[in-house]
C-alpha cells in the first residue's frame, strides 16, 4: 500500500512512477527535453532542484519502499551561475581582463576597445545595401546570442563579433557568422512589446579571445528595482537626429521602479504609437530614467548591464526594447525586457544537457 502511495505522489508530480534497481546520481531524461540526475526526492526539493516534466520519476527498489528517486534537474540560476564561472575561467585563460570601468560620463560616450567582449552587431544581409547593422544583442554561450523579439526579420541574419568600429572589419579581431536558427520566445506578439525576446543560434562556435567573450546571466537572486546605476551600449543614434554611430558607444543609466513607471505621467505617450502595453509595466519589464541618457535606435537588442560590487564581467540583466522612436531625453521612459523574468526559458533551450 505505502508504495502505491508513493507512486501516485511521484504521478501526480509529473512523472511515470517505475520501480527499478538504479541508484542516486544516475543521468535521466525529462519530458521537455532537458536533462537530469537521479537523486533523493527530498534532497532534490530542498537543493531547490526542479522535477516537473520528469519523464521517469523513479521508485526506489528497497523493501521498505521508504524513498524515492527522482529525475531532478538544478534550477535555472544554478546553471546560469556555473555557466558564468566557466566563462570567468574562459576570460582568464583567453588574456582578458577587468575592462569595464564605471562611473561613466552620464551623456554617453565611446566604449574602449573590447571593453564589451560579448557585444554582437545584429546585420541583416540586405540586396543593394549588403550586410546592415539593424540591432545590438549580447553573446551569452559560444554558439547562442540573445537579442529582442521585435528585431527578428524575414530576412537572412549575421552577427558580427568583437566588433568596435563597424566601418571596419579587424582580421583577426572581429568575426561574422551566419544565424542558423532563430527562435522568438513563444508568447511575443508584434504589436505588443511584452516577451520581447529572442535567441540567435549560430551556424558555428565562436572562437574565445580577449575581444569576444559570452556574457553572464542574472543567477545572484538580487532583482533590479529603482534607483539601480548600470550600463548600457550600442551603436545606435546618438541623437535624434544623428545617423547610426559606427562606434560602439556606452552610457550609465538608473532603473526607476515598476510603481514608478507605471505611474509616469509620460507613460501614455506610448499609446500613440504602433506598439502598446496594454497591460500596463509587467514584472516582465525594467524602466530607465532616460531625461539624460539613455537607448536609442539602433541600439534594440542590446544589453543593459549591472556590474556587481567584487566581480569582474557584467550581468546581461535587460535587452533595449522601448516603446517609442525616440532617444537619451525622452520624456517617455525607456522599456527593457527583465532577463531575469526569462531564464527558465534560457536556460532550458541552450543547456538542455546542463545539469
Amino acid at each position: 500500500m505505502e508504495a502505491n502511495w508513493w507512486c501516485l505522489l511521484v504521478v501526480l508530480l509529473g512523472g511515470v512512477c517505475v520501480v527499478c534497481g538504479q541508484g542516486t546520481g544516475q543521468s535521466c531524461s525529462r519530458q521537455d527535453g532537458t536533462r537530469g540526475i537521479c537523486v533523493d526526492l527530498q534532497e532534490c526539493l530542498n537543493q531547490g532542484g526542479s522535477i516537473e516534466g520528469a519523464t521517469h520519476v523513479r521508485l526506489c527498489s528497497n523493501r521498505d519502499f521508504d524513498r524515492a528517486i527522482v529525475c531532478c534537474r538544478s534550477n535555472p540560476a544554478t546553471i546560469a551561475r556555473k555557466m558564468c564561472a566557466k566563462w570567468h575561467q574562459n576570460r582568464r585563460q583567453s588574456g582578458g581582463g577587468c575592462s569595464v570601468t564605471v562611473p561613466l560620463v552620464r551623456g554617453g560616450q565611446e566604449a574602449r576597445v573590447g571593453e564589451f567582449p560579448h557585444m554582437v552587431s545584429l546585420l541583416q544581409d540586405t540586396p543593394r545595401r549588403g550586410y546592415r547593422h539593424v540591432c545590438g544583442g549580447s553573446l551569452i554561450a559560444p554558439d547562442w546570442v540573445l537579442t529582442a523579439a521585435h528585431c527578428i526579420q524575414n530576412s537572412r541574419l549575421w552577427v558580427r563579433l568583437g566588433a568596435h568600429d563597424l566601418r571596419e572589419k579587424e582580421v583577426g579581431f572581429t568575426l561574422e557568422v551566419e544565424v542558423l536558427n532563430s527562435i522568438i520566445h513563444p508568447n511575443y506578439k508584434d504589436q505588443r512589446r511584452y516577451n520581447d525576446i529572442a535567441l540567435l543560434h549560430l551556424r558555428h562556435k565562436a572562437p574565445i579571445t580577449p575581444r569576444i567573450q559570452p556574457a553572464c546571466l542574472p543567477h545572484s537572486g538580487r532583482r533590479v528595482e529603482g534607483g539601480v546605476q548600470m550600463i548600457v551600449a550600442g551603436w545606435g543614434k546618438t541623437g535624434l537626429a544623428d545617423p547610426i554611430s559606427d562606434v560602439l558607444q556606452k552610457a550609465e543609466v538608473r532603473s526607476i521602479s515598476r510603481l514608478e513607471c507605471a505611474l509616469h505621467k509620460h507613460l501614455s505617450l506610448l499609446g500613440s504609437t504602433a506598439i502598446s502595453y496594454p497591460g500596463g509595466i509587467t514584472d516582465s519589464i525594467i524602466c530607465l530614467d532616460e531625461q539624460d541618457t539613455g537607448s536609442c535606435q539602433g541600439d534594440s537588442g542590446g544589453p543593459l548591464m549591472l556590474k556587481r560590487n567584487g566581480e569582474c564581467a557584467v550581468e546581461v540583466v535587460g535587452l533595449v526594447s522601448r516603446g517609442v522612436n525616440g532617444c537619451a531625453g525622452t520624456r517617455v521612459p525607456g522599456i527593457y525586457t527583465r532577463v531575469e523574468y526569462f531564464l527558465d526559458w534560457i536556460v532550458d533551450t541552450i543547456w538542455k544537457n546542463e545539469l
